[in-house]
């Protein structure tokens, strides 16, 4: 599977335009007019009239305008509007919103425009647009249902040709779109047979006949399309392709059905070199997600890379006067899709750590061996000290409970081989050790911390829960669970809970 995170180019957004234009208009005439009864609405209500038509009520206007037009480009606010319950309408209406919303703040900062207009006009503003809007795509939406299902005719014409095997899927696969300017005009099979096939229908499509009829069908009848399924029949479908285009007439080769599948997966066809492929994508991320969730990355590395200098400055000598040697320790990690990266730690642990790590595998508290977690390691800087409890403090093991040792990975963040939330890099033993489905975990790029992280770490001994939390992470991930995650991974540092 493919993780698509950044989908959105120039002809997505120009073919989203054009399908989507009545919406794009019927959005922006609301989104003026709500700032224009807003502004009379509060003006007239305080008498001050000169509200409106000012040169800040114009920028105001244009402000809205870019908005939107970055909405576009960005959010993506009407793909699939069409398939939208009223309830899922409402939710996505919400987003729209808000997405606008701070669109406008940014945009009204850099103008220093922020703090002209009055806060009471800018809720009036987002509620009327909010409840207007809102009703006005479940009205047209059931305008644009009424018109294509019960009064329109099809604009085109298409015939399917199939085999018995595949003739459902085809047929129910076309029908599946809700809102089609098309009929299907009959099914022809490549293996008829004119004695139980005669007079048949799939979904009250009629069966009417084989490949040499549905040419002369074509020929002799209004036919814009003709769909062919048959994946397992290459010569045949060669042929017809040749002969129907011989005949001047579209044809369209289904490579891939996944009609009633349970998966989200999305296809896209794209050209690779002098190749069409059919792309699997598991995930297609919105790019506005991706835009701030590398924003997010580059102001916390600059943030971490800060806060790491200062505690270097007082941790670097305790270090050092434990453990004479590099302050840093650097080892090899597996990143996104396999890459390895180099990770940086302060180092917590003696410099023959890794060679002691051998003989105390059998100590491992993880019970299938894919990592490596015990209890007071005595591999840590100053863990032969206890206190009355019998717990080790050294110095290694106060970094490690604080999570000091994790912050030279925000160079990694900014280097792009890290994020601040994601999955976490395996070392290079824990990766040969990997199975199909661990594979999973490196289809995004790895973070300093994560759901695992936050979700009890010094608990979970099962690396198979590891993984489902890291497939969870990602076949559900947004921008909202990474924020969630980092003010959890906060607190739970405050309190130094899950890192031992």
């Amino acid at each position: 599977m493919v993780y698509n995170w950044h989908t959105m180019n120039t002809g997505n957004i120009r073919k989203s335009i054009l399908k989507h234009l009545d919406f794009i208009v019927f959005d922006l005439i609301i989104l003026e007019l709500s700032y224009f009864i807003a502004t009379w609405y509060y003006s007239r209500s305080h008498y001050v009239l000169a509200n409106i038509g000012t040169s800040a009520f114009r920028r105001q206007m244009l402000a809205l305008f870019i908005s939107l037009a970055v909405s576009l480009a960005l959010e993506e606010p009407y793909k699939h509007i069409l398939r939208r319950t009223k309830w899922a309408e409402l939710g996505k209406m919400i987003q729209h919103t808000l997405f606008l919303a701070m669109t406008d703040v940014v945009l009204l900062f850099f103008i220093h425009d922020i703090g002209i207009t009055s806060r009471l006009v800018t809720a009036y503003m987002w509620i009327i647009y909010t409840a207007a809007d809102y009703l006005v795509r479940l009205v047209w939406k059931r305008v644009i249902r009424n018109y294509f299902i019960h009064r329109r005719e099809a604009n085109r014409q298409i015939v399917i040709c199939t085999d018995h095997y595949n003739m459902e899927a085809a047929v129910n696969g076309i029908l599946s779109k809700d809102f089609r300017d098309y009929d299907i005009c009959g099914v022809f099979l490549s293996d008829y047979d004119p004695v139980t096939d005669k007079n048949t229908e799939i979904s009250e499509v009629p069966v009417r006949g084989n490949t040499d009829d549905m040419m002369d069908y074509v020929t002799h009848h209004w036919t814009d399309d003709v769909i062919l399924s048959l994946r397992d029949q290459a010569e045949l479908s060669a042929e017809l392709t040749q002969r129907l285009e011989t005949a001047g007439v579209s044809v369209h080769s289904v490579v891939l059905n996944f009609y009633g599948s349970e998966e989200s997966t999305e296809y896209h066809v794209e050209k690779l070199g002098t190749l069409i492929a059919v792309s699997q994508l598991k995930r297609e991320i919105p790019l506005y997600e991706w835009v701030m969730k590398k924003i997010m990355d580059i102001v916390g590395g600059i943030i971490g890379c800060i806060l790491t200098g200062i505690i270097f400055i007082f941790i670097a000598p305790l270090i050092y006067m434990k453990s004479p040697g590099p302050i840093f320790f650097v080892q090899d990690r597996v990143g996104r899709n396999g890459k390895v990266f180099k990770m940086y730690k302060f180092r917590s642990m003696y410099m023959d750590a890794e060679e002691r790590k051998k003989e105390l595998m059998e100590k491992n508290q993880m019970s299938d061996g894919m990592m490596f977690k015990m209890e007071d390691d005595p591999r840590i800087i100053g863990s032969e000290k206890k206190d009355r409890n019998g717990n080790p403090k050294g110095i290694g093991n106060f970094i490690r409970n604080t999570s000091l040792d994790e912050f030279p990975q925000f160079f990694n963040v900014l280097k792009g081989d890290m994020s601040l939330v994601g999955t976490r890099p395996p070392t290079l033993d824990e990766w040969a050790k990997y199975s199909e489905h661990h594979r999973k975990r490196l289809s995004m790029r790895p973070g300093i911390t994560g759901l695992w992280q936050v979700s009890g770490r010094s608990e979970i001994t099962d690396f198979e829960k590891i993984v489902e939390l890291d497939s969870r992470y990602i076949d559900n991930w947004t921008i909202a669970m990474d924020i969630r995650i980092l003010f959890r991974t906060i607190g739970m540092v405050l309190s130094r809970k899950g890192a031992k």
